[in-house]
């Protein structure tokens, strides 16, 4: 064998080698980009933006379906706690400023019902 068939086989056993421990050389890369782009399929501009513009239209959709089924759900959990709890206003005039102080309480409600002085024991 001559000095330039050892150093070929020797470059060869080391590129297999070293493709083994996952090293990858700038000539698989070019060859991994060519059959990329063999096997990228080509798009038509107006059908890509058909379906940009479809999707969009879905997800604008879908937002507003959550959103007024949010605002349902508040407007119920509102309703239930007006139920559930009694509404207290209190009003003061402040005498420095002359301005009217509000503040609103909510207290629990009693559900119990008091039971008549007839029927008592």
């Amino acid at each position: 064998m001559s000095d330039d068939q050892q150093v070929e086989q020797q470059e060869r056993y080391g590129s297999r080698l070293a493709q083994m421990f996952g090293y990858v050389t700038p000539e698989d890369r070019g060859r991994w980009e060519q059959q990329r782009a063999q096997n990228k399929k080509n798009v038509n501009a107006t059908k890509q933006g058909a379906k940009s513009s479809v999707s969009s239209m879905m997800e604008f959709g879908d937002k507003n379906i959550n959103a007024k089924l949010n605002a349902a759900h508040r407007i119920a959990d509102q309703q239930r706690f007006d139920e559930s709890h009694d509404k207290i206003v209190s009003t003061r005039r402040d005498p420095k400023t002359r301005s009217i102080i509000e503040s609103v309480d909510y207290e629990y409600k009693d559900d119990r019902q008091s039971i008549d002085p007839d029927f008592e024991l």
